[in-house]
């Protein structure tokens, strides 16, 4: 059995458990974007939140990557979960 690799550079590593199974997952971080005005003071692009895109979910311990069969009604848990948590440990 091979290992979990390692986060690449310029992700987040976020370990979690979802239905008895434990991830080793690796997200990408997009802060947050204050969007712009124009010379009348009405908005011209909206404000943007700060999000957290799931890029690989690997089971502990292995090196399989099952992002592509995870439902995305978990992966959403996932992000925003990451997101939680991230902000708590800045």
């Amino acid at each position: 059995m091979n290992i979990t690799p390692p986060c690449p550079v310029g992700l987040y590593e976020y370990q979690c458990t979802l239905y008895e199974v434990d991830l080793i997952c690796h997200l990408e971080y997009f802060p947050a974007e204050r969007g712009s005005v124009d010379s009348y003071g009405a908005p011209y692009e909206r404000n943007i939140n700060e999000s957290m895109d799931l890029v690989s979910a690997y089971i502990d311990g292995t090196d399989v990557d099952i992002v592509a069969i995870i439902a995305l009604v978990f992966i959403d848990v996932l992000q925003s979960q990451a997101l939680v948590d991230m902000r708590t440990y800045k």
